[in-house]
């Protein structure tokens, strides 16, 4: 069933339910799969213009990261597909990349910790991936994808701009960077987040969040021994309502989850939700592709020594949650707090696959419903 409406503008709009098939209307064929989720209804989608979609992809750049970079690289083609099937066809696109490297507070860290402020959640724009010169830090492409801001395929171009290299701050700081990128102040980035467009952002780590406020000491103190990231757990996390030893510890993932104020350390999760909730936009969608099991019920919760997937010494750490071809990951309790804020609109996925192709699709679908039901 389809049905049409004049707005106060005059544009036509549609509002689109079941059918066994596509609808066809001014050319343009609309596809929706299902009902809307529980809690939600169809929203009026304009049939005359193509959706405005401003996506956001936080990558990890920590050391851990490179097969995951490739594997986001070689599958983000599915993604382009199920964009092709929004209600208007293939949206009028803002496409930007962030790290999440945002420095270590102010502990003088040396190595990749050592820049105070990180990467300060500017949109990163490497050279030589095909993006026109003086035209933006982030891809645009219009009018069915014809009128680009970049030479070359959108798949081939976002590939080499995805691939940021692992030498970014072990202590991740997804949310903060992403929080940074749309804040409106990094002048870098003008222009990538409009008020009439709807905003999906994607955070592909291995590790859970860390952002703490940017004149921490909260990472001052190191243990021989004992696996840096390892305070992002005792700061972030709680198991049975106390925060998990810096010890070997084991207890049913049941039992854990993120601390509600950050632990006095970190920056609570709740302020992220309510800040991008506030931004002024259509819709937002958030998906995580991050360490989480495939088995939450039969999952455990540990601490114990192990050695990380790029090498190095056996250390105290958090063991990981999942494993695949492609390295383990750590749980993401902070990550997973984040995602549920936003009922339907918000999706975790597992890392922990040899090929991102269904992980791309499903932030596809995600990104779709958000779009259609409100």
């Amino acid at each position: 069933m389809l049905l049409a409406a004049s707005g106060c503008d005059g544009r036509t709009t549609l509002r689109i339910a079941r059918d066994a098939g596509a609808a066809k209307t001014d050319g343009s064929t609309v596809v929706w799969k299902g009902p809307c989720p529980e809690g939600t209804s169809l929203r009026a989608v304009p049939s005359d213009t193509p959706l405005k979609l401003d996506l956001l992809f936080m990558i990890d750049d920590s050391l851990s990261m490179k097969e995951e970079q490739a594997n986001l690289a070689r599958n983000f083609p599915r993604l382009i597909d199920e964009l092709k099937k929004l209600p208007t066809g293939f949206p009028d696109l803002h496409l930007g990349v962030v790290s999440s490297d945002m420095g270590a507070g102010a502990t003088a860290f040396g190595g990749a910790c050592a820049n105070y402020f990180g990467k300060g959640g500017v949109l990163q724009a490497r050279s030589g991936c095909g993006l026109e010169e003086g035209r933006g830090r982030y891809l645009i492409s219009q009018q069915g994808g014809t009128v680009n801001n970049f030479k070359g395929d959108i798949g081939d171009v976002f590939a080499c701009l995805a691939r940021l290299g692992t030498e970014g701050c072990g202590i991740e700081h997804q949310l903060q960077s992403v929080r940074m990128a749309l804040s409106g102040f990094v002048g870098e980035n003008a222009g990538f987040l409009r008020s009439d467009a709807h905003l999906a952002v994607v955070y592909i780590t291995d590790e859970d969040d860390c952002s703490a406020p940017a004149d921490t000491t909260a990472f001052a103190t190191s243990t021989a021994g004992q696996d840096g990231s390892l305070l992002c757990s005792v700061y972030g996390h709680r198991c049975d309502g106390k925060a998990p030893p810096a010890e070997v510890f084991s207890t049913p993932l049941a039992n854990c989850s993120a601390a509600p104020d950050g632990g006095g350390k970190l920056v609570p999760v709740q302020t992220f939700v309510d800040e991008m909730k506030r931004l002024r936009t259509q819709s937002v969608s958030v998906s995580v592709i991050g360490g989480w099991p495939a088995d939450v019920a039969g999952a455990s919760y540990a601490i114990g020594y192990d050695t990380p997937d790029y090498g190095g010494a056996t250390l105290l750490a958090s063991l990981p949650i999942c494993e695949s071809a492609n390295g383990k990951a750590n749980v993401e309790l902070r990550m997973k707090q984040f995602v549920d804020a936003f009922g339907p609109s918000g999706k975790i996925i597992s890392i922990c696959q040899d090929d991102f192709s269904d992980a791309m699709a499903q932030v596809g679908e995600l990104i779709d419903t958000t779009i259609q039901c409100q």
